[in-house]
């Protein structure tokens, strides 16, 4: 399917592996040019050498810069503007806070999930929507969690970010859409990603302590597959095509939602 975004210019934000890079991908298949950003320049040596070995429409840019802080955020901006004169595109992506209840965050946890998971997107939302405004057309997508729909416990930070990260995205959509900018969240499930795998990881040893009989990791990725209706975990190409879209001249009529990727999950009706 032609999604009519050949030559936008778009921002992916940590997207060096998982979630991230489906959807770097999905845009780069549909002649998109993309900025690719990570914290880390080690993950973006190993995306950018394994991009270069595949066959695009749409070329790369990558870029270090730690979206935690403020002056990351502008950096990112930054670059993308000195690669193109617009930006069309905007993917809001970040790892997932640091696991505890409130009994267990301490306030450095706390002020560190409101920079990373919340404050930043925020920062770089403001700084690209003027230049969507300007040229009447623009697709903001926020990647979130199912936590934000149905709260998981002990992770009781991305409930609270996750949902915040909703009501900005439907404040903002209500604001923009007579600007032909749409603004939607998506919001993944139990996907195999590194967050998924720690998630797992902390349910390994709670299990040993709760129980004498031996489990591993992998046991419990399959548990937490079989718990879903579809009855397996997802894979990150099943997630990209769908922020894809979202990011397309074929979404134009849908903006302000909240769409789960969860292989059935979230069982409630709104």
């Amino acid at each position: 399917m032609d999604l009519g975004i050949k030559d936008k210019m778009a921002i992916v934000c940590a997207s060096s592996k998982g979630l991230g890079l489906s959807v770097v991908e999905s845009l780069l298949d549909e002649g998109c040019n993309v900025v690719v950003s990570s914290s880390k320049e080690v993950n973006i040596k190993n995306v950018s050498d394994y991009l270069l070995t595949k066959n695009y429409s749409g070329d790369f840019f990558t870029f270090v810069s730690d979206l935690s802080k403020e002056e990351g955020v502008i950096s990112l901006f930054k670059f993308a503007l000195s690669k193109s004169s617009k930006i069309d595109i905007l993917v809001n992506n970040c790892g997932g806070p640091e696991q505890g209840d409130i009994e267990t965050i301490t306030n450095d946890n706390l002020d560190e999930a409101l920079d990373k998971n919340l404050k930043n997107i925020f920062l770089l939302t403001k700084l690209v929507l003027p230049i969507m405004k300007s040229n009447n057309w623009g697709r903001i997508v926020n990647i979130g969690s199912s936590s934000a729909k149905q709260p998981i416990d002990n992770l009781i930070l991305s409930n609270i970010t996750r949902a915040g990260v909703i009501a900005f995205s439907k404040s903002i959509s209500n604001q923009y859409a007579s600007n032909n900018i749409m603004v939607n969240n998506v919001l993944p499930g139990r996907i195999i990603t590194d967050r998924i795998k720690e998630i797992a990881e902390k349910k390994v040893k709670n299990y040993l302590l709760e129980n004498e009989i031996d489990i591993d990791l992998n046991d419990i990725l399959q548990m937490m597959g079989e718990d879903l209706p579809i009855k397996r975990l997802g894979t990150p190409n099943e997630f990209g095509p769908l922020v894809a879209f979202l990011c397309s001249e074929k979404a134009s009529y849908i903006t302000g939602n909240s769409i789960q990727v969860d292989g059935g999950l979230i069982k409630s009706l709104f």
